[in-house]
C-alpha cells in the first residue's frame, strides 16, 4: 500500500517538471514579415531559437500558402497583426500542442517556393514565386503605368509653358508703349509659345 502511494505522489510531483520542460524545449515563432516583389513574395519567419530546418514544412492549395513549424508555438498576438498588402488577401495563424501553422491567402497564382535559413537558424524565408508569365505581365504593367506617368508630367510642363508664353505675350501687347523693355517681354512670350508649340507637336512624346 505505501508502494503504490510513493509512485501516485512522485508522479504528481514529476509531472509539472516533465510539461515546463516539454514547454521550454518549443521553439517561439515572434512575428512574420511579408516582403511583396515583382516575382512573388517573401515570408520571414523570426524565432527565438535556432529551428530545427527539418521541423519545417510548406505547401499549396488553391490560392492558400501554408507552413508547418513542428515542436514551435507561436506568438498569435505579434502574429496575428502582421502587416499585409495586395497581393496578400488574409493571414491566419493556429497552433496545436505540437506544432503552430501559418496560412497566407494569395490573390496571384504561387507557381512554387523555396525555403532559406539564416546562418544561426533563427530566421527562416520562404520565397513564393510567381509563374514566368505572370511576371512579365507585371513588368509590362508598370512600364506602362511609368510611361503614363512621365506622359502626365510632360503635358503638365507643356500647359504651364503654354500658360506663361501667353501671358508674357498678352502683358506685352497691352501695355506696349514703345519701350524696350515691353518689347523684350512680348518677344520672349512670343518665344516661349513658339518653342512650346515645337515640343508639343514634334518632340517624341515616349520619350
Amino acid at each position: 500500500m505505501l508502494k503504490k502511494i510513493f509512485k501516485k505522489k512522485t508522479y504528481i510531483i514529476f509531472l509539472p517538471l516533465i510539461c515546463s520542460l516539454s514547454a521550454q524545449e518549443k521553439v517561439m515563432i515572434q512575428d512574420l514579415d511579408i516582403d511583396i516583389k515583382q516575382n512573388g513574395l517573401f515570408l520571414t519567419l523570426h524565432a527565438s531559437e535556432p529551428l530545427n530546418r527539418e521541423f519545417i514544412t510548406g505547401w499549396l492549395n488553391e490560392d492558400w500558402f501554408y507552413i508547418t513549424i513542428h515542436n514551435a508555438i507561436g506568438d498569435s498576438i505579434q502574429l496575428s497583426s502582421t502587416h499585409f498588402s495586395y497581393p496578400v488577401l488574409e493571414v491566419q495563424n493556429s497552433s496545436t500542442a505540437e506544432s503552430i501553422q501559418l496560412a497566407i491567402r494569395i490573390k496571384e497564382h504561387i507557381e512554387h517556393f523555396e525555403f532559406y535559413f539564416s546562418n544561426n537558424d533563427r530566421t527562416v524565408l520562404a520565397a513564393l514565386y510567381y509563374p514566368a508569365e505572370t511576371v512579365l505581365a507585371m513588368i509590362d504593367e508598370a512600364d506602362d503605368e511609368h510611361y503614363q506617368s512621365k506622359l502626365a508630367l510632360r503635358n503638365r510642363l507643356i500647359n504651364v509653358s503654354y500658360f506663361a508664353g501667353a501671358a508674357l505675350s498678352i502683358s506685352g501687347i497691352l501695355s506696349g508703349d514703345g519701350s524696350s523693355s515691353n518689347n523684350i517681354e512680348l518677344s520672349l512670350g512670343l518665344i516661349i509659345l513658339i518653342l512650346t508649340y515645337l515640343i508639343d507637336n514634334f518632340l517624341d512624346k515616349t520619350q
